[in-house]
């Protein structure tokens, strides 16, 4: 095993560097067109690149690489919270105002009206391919062999830091996406990728957390130097992939749900507006009878969704309990009959 060295620091940090620098760049240019950035924003942007920067550098990283728990804190930061962080503070705007005007001149409007372009980024821009992308990246690099490359390789590792932190952002930015149908996904697809992701995380999560056997032998040397049996290790990796993982999805749903609630009250306050056609107070209902007939379907579904989801978290829970018994069971065994004279 290597340890992270001078070349993974620099190419690490360098990207993250250029994109904070032409975001510095953009909000001073805005500045001056009178289209400045909230502070709150601001921090936001820097706080997500100054915590993926940390999860991939020095001394976090040195920890990362002797410890299995330790990586997954790592990606967590990678995959949800730098990520968040990010497509919160909304920088889309100052990245680009932040470039020279010959790279927006020359390379990225042209760049952006290639068919091509457009026909990808509406491809991997939909629900389905965003939350594909961001829990098989997960499940991926979780693969011991490729865990053994990421802590192994320092190209490998950045690798899978920086493919599991672009798919985060994908991901979150079609969930926390501003605009509404068509131009974006619905509410009901938001909510449903954040609950399909968290019982992807639960399902990996249980299932390392309950095992009793040893997944992940790259880290076996450091194991045993820091003190820590290996199996307590890989546990302890699998609770943060379990519970913290979700609970901070659970929290991004809350916010979804949120924004679904405000977007549906903006919706009705344009429904009750002075129309000077007769036939507006048609698509609002006077009455809470109406009111209740008219959500009546929708709520029944959020319910059952709901309900599902809850199904789902503890058979995915119980049945990952039950599969790592039963491989620990079967590895028992097998080593029993193999010291049997």
């Amino acid at each position: 095993m290597s340890d992270p060295s001078a070349a993974f620091f620099v190419s690490g940090a360098i990207p993250l560097l250029v994109i904070g620098t032409t975001y510095e760049l953009g909000i001073r240019r805005r500045s001056t067109i009178r289209r400045p950035v909230s502070t709150l924003r601001r921090a936001m942007f820097i706080a997500g690149i100054a915590a993926f920067l940390l999860s991939i550098e020095w001394p976090f990283a040195h920890w990362a690489h002797e410890l299995f728990s330790v990586h997954q804190i790592g990606i967590v930061v990678a995959r949800i919270i730098a990520p968040i962080l990010i497509v919160a503070s909304r920088p889309v705007g100052s990245l680009i105002a932040g470039l020279p005007r010959s790279v927006r001149r020359d390379f990225l409007r042209p760049g952006l009206s290639y068919p091509w372009v457009r026909r990808i980024w509406s491809l991997i821009a939909t629900p389905p391919a965003a939350l594909s992308l961001y829990v098989l990246t997960l499940y991926i690099w979780e693969l011991p062999a490729a865990q053994a490359d990421a802590i192994g390789a320092p190209a490998a590792g950045l690798a899978m830091h920086f493919s599991l932190f672009l798919a985060g952002l994908l991901f979150w930015s079609r969930v926390f996406e501003r605009r509404v149908a068509p131009h974006a996904p619905i509410h009901g697809w938001r909510l449903m990728m954040i609950l399909i992701a968290v019982l992807s995380q639960i399902l990996l999560g249980a299932y390392l957390t309950n095992k009793s056997a040893i997944y992940y032998p790259a880290y076996a040397a450091t194991q045993h130097l820091a003190g820590i049996s290996a199996i307590a290790d890989e546990q302890a990796g699998g609770f943060m992939i379990w519970v913290p993982s979700s609970f901070l999805s659970l929290l991004a749903l809350i916010v979804a749900i949120d924004r679904w609630g405000r977007h549906e009250t903006r919706m009705d306050e344009k429904r009750t507006r002075w129309s000077p056609s007769n036939s507006a107070i048609l698509l609002y209902p006077e009455t809470a009878r109406a009111m209740r007939a008219m959500t009546r379907n929708k709520n029944r579904r959020l319910a059952i969704g709901m309900a599902g989801f809850v199904a789902m978290v503890f058979c995915a829970a119980f049945g990952s309990a039950i599969v790592g018994h039963r491989v620990t069971r079967r590895e028992n065994l097998r080593q029993y009959r193999s010291l049997r004279p």
